[in-house]
């Protein structure tokens, strides 16, 4: 209904359409990182009510053509990203694109009219041309320009993907400049990461990203819902952040727990768990030589890994949690399928045959 009335708007006035994207009802723009009386924060839900409205404009204002848009730009970032892990693994591309294209979460909550297919499209996009741009030493100006463009379009839809993408991308690139070893070089840029997260207050009170967190764990709480989770308040310090370590990793990794699926959707999202839980016994059992030693693995591990991290900090409500999990799937199940050694699967399972018989 909003993006009708905007559409009216577009046809009879674009240029106050387009001014009003810059505009804010309140005192101040609010900080960038702030979930209420923030510009920054309804920005988010006002770039997808314009481009809605700029759609009614093609579709004549029809929902079920908007939605064939929508979900157009949903996959185009997803076929780029295909491109890339079809280069880096060897793999069956039927399994690549299942676990792209089909993962049942991910399928539905970022596709339709919502801001997560547009997120994990851009996403893919950054992916894509930073790949290109790894490839080819010389740079481009139009990879750099849709890295930036996508980059900033994610931070406005949700900040904290942009932040997790950012150090994840870095790593990457320091293990093919420097070639040296893929696991220390992670591992020790998201040290110092961890450690600047921590001294952020001290650097700048206008960068306190534990306090940041802690109050989007505490818009959370104030929250009612059927699917709220009985958690302690998250303080603003190191010590707190410690001690909710075990209720975090249980939040962004193992809830919904077997007794809370009581629905279909809740109930969706447990066998989606089993069965990555199933692929992560196989890839430990039946491991890949070298595969996790790939930078891109390690890429796509560590980002999905901080993206679960992140909702397990901050989401109270299993419902809410399925949702935002659902666009790190890719990024956690990708390097797990690709670290399975199928060949070597085979004989276990031929030797079971054998001896059945006999």
């Amino acid at each position: 209904m909003l993006s009708l009335n905007e559409t009216d708007w577009l046809l009879h006035d674009p240029l106050k359409f387009f001014k009003d994207i810059f505009t804010y009802g309140y005192s101040h723009s609010g900080n960038v990182f702030s979930g209420t009386n923030s510009y920054w924060n309804d920005l988010k839900s006002n770039l997808v009510i314009k481009l809605l409205a700029l759609c009614n404009v093609l579709t004549n204002k029809s929902y079920y053509t908007n939605v064939i848009l929508f979900n157009f730009l949903f996959f185009f970032g997803l076929v780029a990203l295909l491109r890339v892990v079809q280069q880096e693994f060897r793999i069956q591309k039927w399994m690549l694109a299942g676990v792209i294209f089909l993962i049942p979460g991910t399928l539905f909550w970022c596709s339709g009219i919502h801001k997560d297919g547009l997120i994990l499209s851009a996403t893919g996009l950054v992916i894509f041309w930073f790949y290109q741009l790894l490839k080819n030493e010389n740079l481009k100006f139009s990879f750099l320009t849709g890295i930036f463009i996508c980059t900033t379009l994610i931070f406005l839809f949700r900040s904290y993907v942009a932040l997790a993408l950012l150090p994840a991308l870095f790593s990457w690139w320091l293990c093919l400049r420097f070639k040296k070893n893929s696991l220390l070089t992670f591992t020790s840029v998201y040290f110092v990461g961890i450690a600047l997260f921590f001294l952020s207050p001290f650097i700048s009170s206008s960068l306190n990203f534990p306090l940041f967190l802690a109050s989007k764990q505490h818009e959370f709480l104030l929250l009612s819902g059927g699917s709220g989770l009985p958690v302690k308040p998250l303080d603003p310090d190191f010590l707190s952040f410690i001690w909710y370590l075990p209720t975090a990793l249980d939040i962004g990794f193992f809830r919904p727990h077997i007794s809370a699926a009581k629905n279909p959707a809740s109930l969706l999202a447990l066998i989606e768990l089993w069965m990555i839980g199933l692929l992560f016994i196989l890839a430990l059992f039946f491991p890949l030589k070298n595969q996790h030693r790939n930078p891109f693995t390690l890429f796509l591990f560590f980002f999905g890994i901080s993206l679960l991290l992140i909702a397990g900090y901050t989401v109270t409500f299993t419902g809410a949690l399925v949702r935002y999990r659902s666009f790190a799937l890719p990024f956690i199940v990708l390097p797990i399928l690709t670290n399975i050694n199928f060949r070597a699967m085979k004989l276990p399972v031929q030797l079971f045959a054998n001896k059945r018989y006999l």
